[in-house]
């Protein structure tokens, strides 16, 4: 019978996790020290735009300062890595360096170099070195926990800070920033409030954005076994709530019914092949049956009604745009639309190129090309957890990001998740490959001199 997982938290108190063992109920290994650079990306990634300031007409955040300070020592410990015994190959290490080469070329052929370079400079480095950050520095068992504990416990405080956008009414951190930088990047209008509520927005630049930061720690602890959990949990879930949006409430609902299957038929083979057969059935009956196909997927993609029809019409007026020159960026005059586009791969097909979305997409996926679980991967039960916990939060990354854009601290998140769910796979492999080299040789491959060689299935 499976027994219940207990958090060692300031209380002591026993509590259920999705994370549990289902067959021993021994404490979970500690998670290792994380890495300084590591840390202090994190302590800067919420900081607010206001917190800013200007090197000619280049604005310069702090999250984007720090990054640049740690770029030469994420490329060293990438270029170590890459030439030691102890590294394996993960998709997205090939595909992350390609979407950002092409997020150059895209705007480059239309802009001119230098624009490229002003322009699309700042948003490659907000994704490849969070990547590589991760990707490089989770080193030590169980490195991964702790990432996510204090990207859980960070998220908790940003959600309490947005409590106080609801309670005064007025955006607090991005106005007390702005009066202090003189740079303000925040604006009231309809779209901010809500049945008379103002959105929390916290220190992001948006509800919707705030809102699905704070799923996102929700659905770390829930799953996982870390010190203030409770907290953690109440804390991230009165953001989601504040954030007035349905896609983070979207997002929870979906991500805890994932993680849930998951745990429950966790011994299945192909598990998610036979989940994803649900939706896809579902998609070929509407295109044969109605004459609005994605109209009916949006539909069923977004709470609202109102919302979906919306982001339906924002792809149908900008997507002919992108198709008749799907390569490189598109002119803001080759479209009739002026308002704000949600949708991430809308986003980059327009400013980069549609190449540069397929890219995106690539990235993601293929940080999930080496396995996590336990039958095909050498890791502790809580990291093989955190495995299928990365890979369901980038899957609702990318089901999200057609009706949401990314951007700011999230698309920093986006490059941090990546490079963590890579680095396990990683972690993984390793061990594996060890442990498959170590077996005895069968009879008839002692006999004939054959070698035993690594394998992966």
């Amino acid at each position: 019978m499976p027994t219940l997982a207990y958090s060692d938290n300031d209380h002591d108190s026993r509590e259920w996790s999705l994370a549990a063992h289902p067959e021993t109920s021994d404490p979970p290994i500690s998670p290792s020290p994380l890495s300084f650079s590591i840390q202090l990306i994190l302590l800067a990634l919420f900081l607010p735009p206001e917190a800013s300031f200007f090197i000619g007409d280049l604005r310069l955040t702090l999250e984007r300062l720090v990054l640049l300070l740690l770029t030469p020592f994420v490329l060293l410990a990438f270029v170590r890595k890459i030439t030691s015994a102890d590294y394996r190959f993960v998709a997205s290490d090939i595909f992350v360096p390609l979407t950002s080469l092409w997020m150059f070329v895209g705007p480059s052929v239309v802009y001119g170099f230098m624009d490229s370079v002003k322009h699309t400079g700042p948003v490659v480095l907000e994704y490849i070195i969070p990547y590589l950050a991760t990707r490089m520095l989770l080193t030590g068992r169980n490195a991964a926990l702790s990432f996510l504990s204090w990207l859980s416990i960070i998220i908790s405080l940003v959600a309490l800070d947005g409590m106080l956008d609801t309670a005064t009414g007025t955006y607090f951190t991005h106005a007390f920033f702005g009066n202090i930088s003189g740079f303000h990047d925040y604006r009231y209008n309809e779209d901010v409030f809500r049945h008379g509520i103002l959105r929390a927005s916290g220190p992001i630049e948006h509800p919707i954005l705030f809102g699905f930061v704070c799923a996102v720690g929700l659905l770390c602890a829930l799953s996982l076994q870390i010190r203030w959990r409770r907290f953690c949990i109440s804390a991230c879930l009165l953001g989601v709530v504040a954030s007035i949006s349905s896609a983070p409430e979207q997002c929870v609902l979906m991500g805890f019914g994932l993680l849930t299957y998951g745990r429950m038929v966790g011994r299945l083979p192909a598990k998610w092949l036979l989940l994803s057969a649900i939706p896809a059935s579902i998609s070929v009956i509407l295109f044969l049956s109605t004459k609005t196909p994605f109209g009916h997927i949006f539909d069923l993609m977004t709470i609202n009604p109102e919302t979906a029809y919306f982001r339906l019409y924002i792809w149908n007026v900008i997507g002919p745009a992108i198709l008749e020159n799907p390569y490189f960026a598109v002119l803001s005059g080759n479209y009739d639309y002026e308002g704000s586009v949600d949708s991430v791969w809308l986003v980059l097909a327009l400013n980069y190129g549609l190449p540069c979305s397929i890219l995106t997409a690539m990235s993601m996926l293929g940080s999930c090309s080496l396995p996590t679980k336990l039958s095909h991967a050498s890791l502790s039960y809580e990291e093989s957890q955190i495995g299928m916990l990365l890979g369901v939060i980038i899957f609702l990354i990318i089901f999200m990001g057609f009706t949401v854009h990314f951007w700011g601290p999230t698309w920093i998140l986006v490059g941090l998740l990546i490079g963590a769910r890579a680095r396990l796979g990683e972690l993984g492999q390793l061990g594996y490959d060890e442990h498959i080299t170590d077996l005895p040789l069968p009879e008839h491959q002692r006999s004939s001199g054959c070698q035993s060689q690594p394998f992966m299935t």
